[in-house]
């Protein structure tokens, strides 16, 4: 017979309130799980799985594996559904959950979801394989029972630029399943909360710090984990965080294709269980879904002024993340010749016409080099004009993650025109995200005009 040792029991007994909801350590790659006004917020379709061994070498540890899907509906509303499978010592749980939520953007940087979740929970209590330490207990004496009841959560989610806070309650309404024991209440759902905290840090184009609190317990107690995480170009991250009451939580991730993630935490404990158990192990699998682009059509470039010399251009669509495909040659400009703002304008445009990025990122095209070249010895001609350089996104992707494009976007151009002789105090960069769309972002062809960077005179500052 499989032995439960005391020690389970004790610890069981000590963390019931906080582990009444199952533990995770990979919530941060999965914020869906924690709050269910995170449905549909990246406005792409994400299918989650992960498993929790908790406690390793205690035995009745607990076990825990969680499927989770959710997408958006539109610009604002969010669906999503979960699965969990949850066992500790000789009670085994099964719940499902559906999801709505809505989201709204306001004074151009906010963003506000509201999430609700309802589901069914169903508990098996099987003491067949456990010690008694008292005959007359009646959940020995009972044998094995099955009841479940009704489960509902509510969550608010707030993003200010790089700023994330969230607050949810998991067990909204507080529920009671009795098991058919005789003299006891049954087992019931206590209200649960929790709480984030986050603040993306951009150092550079390739590196971003991610600071960020997380709260979860009942009105008498709480826990907190205080975390760290490094993001290197939105491909590898890597963290380390501290919970109270527990230790050390080391995790790292790694999204391949920008379809694919695959991540893995580590808990140590430090405190109560340390010298029984080895820790907690959790591994994290998810598929980030996305609307594909598809082929854009080919748009025919007008040539523009004499100033401007066209050897040519070609015709084969090319696929790529700005609203034009077709490129034309640099564009050559005498030096001595007067050119007018108008002029200047012009080439302007068709330099941001042919201004390229490798797909989903701020990763100029070796293509467009001759172009910024071009721009460079405008500017250099006309030493009297300043430029703003606007980047904006399609509304697809997460918002933060778009207004982070499109800022690392327009500062690319900045820094490759810097590089190249232009003082940097002449060039103003802006970003606007998802926020000043041009075109219709239901549409394909509107899609496209919204992807774009824009370069423009402006007065000098």
């Amino acid at each position: 017979m499989k032995k439960i040792i005391f020690i389970v029991f004790a610890s069981v007994s000590l963390v019931s309130l906080a582990q009444q909801t199952p533990q995770s350590n990979v919530y941060s790659y999965n914020r869906y799980s924690i709050n269910p006004a995170y449905a549909g917020a990246s406005g792409c379709t994400e299918i989650n799985f992960s498993h929790l061994n908790q406690w390793v070498k205690v035995e009745g540890a607990p076990l825990t594996s969680y499927l989770g899907v959710n997408t958006r509906l539109g610009k604002n509303i969010g669906i999503g559904g979960q699965v969990l499978v949850d066992k500790i010592g000789m009670i085994n749980q099964v719940s499902g959950m559906g999801s709505i939520s809505y989201g709204l953007t306001f004074a151009k940087f906010h963003t506000l979801r509201f999430g609700l979740g309802i589901g069914f929970n169903q508990y098996r209590v099987n003491p067949s394989s456990a010690i008694a330490f008292d005959n007359q207990d009646p959940i020995i004496n009972g044998g094995s029972q099955s009841s479940g009841t009704l489960n509902s959560e509510l969550g608010i989610f707030y993003q200010w630029k790089n700023l994330e806070l969230s607050v949810a309650s998991k067990q909204l309404l507080q529920t009671y399943t009795n098991f058919g024991y005789a003299s006891l209440d049954g087992y019931g759902l206590r209200r649960h909360f929790n709480a984030l905290a986050a603040y993306r840090i951009n150092i550079n184009n390739n590196f971003a710090v991610k600071p960020s609190v997380f709260l979860k317990g009942i009105n008498t107690g709480m826990q907190t984990d205080v975390n760290t995480d490094v993001i290197y170009k939105n491909f590898i991250q890597a963290g380390i965080g501290y919970r109270t009451q527990v230790g050390l939580i080391v995790r790292a991730g790694i999204t391949i294709q920008d379809l694919f993630f695959i991540g893995y935490a580590y808990e140590t404990p430090m405190r109560n269980i340390a010298s029984y158990s080895s820790g907690s192990h959790e591994v994290v699998l998810g598929v980030k879904l996305c609307r594909a682009k598809k082929k854009q059509e080919i748009v025919e470039i007008i040539e523009i002024d004499t100033l401007v010399n066209i050897a040519k251009k070609t015709t084969e669509p090319i696929i790529q993340d700005t609203v034009f495909v077709q490129k034309t040659d640099t564009v050559f400009i005498t030096k001595g010749s007067g050119i007018s703002n108008d002029e200047v304008n012009t080439i302007l445009l068709s330099v941001e016409r042919n201004l390229l990025f490798e797909k989903q990122r701020f990763v100029i095209q070796t293509k467009s080099f001759d172009e910024l070249k071009s721009l460079a010895q405008i500017l250099a001609l006309r030493q009297d004009i300043m430029i703003e350089v606007e980047g904006h996104t399609d509304d697809r992707g997460d918002d933060t993650e778009n207004m982070n494009l499109s800022k690392d976007r327009a500062n690319e151009v900045k820094a490759y025109l810097v590089k190249n002789g232009i003082d940097g105090k002449r060039v103003k960069v802006s970003y606007y995200g998802e926020t000043k769309p041009m075109g219709n972002n239901e549409t394909e062809s509107g899609r496209q005009m919204n992807r774009r960077v824009r370069i423009k005179i402006i007065n000098k500052e």
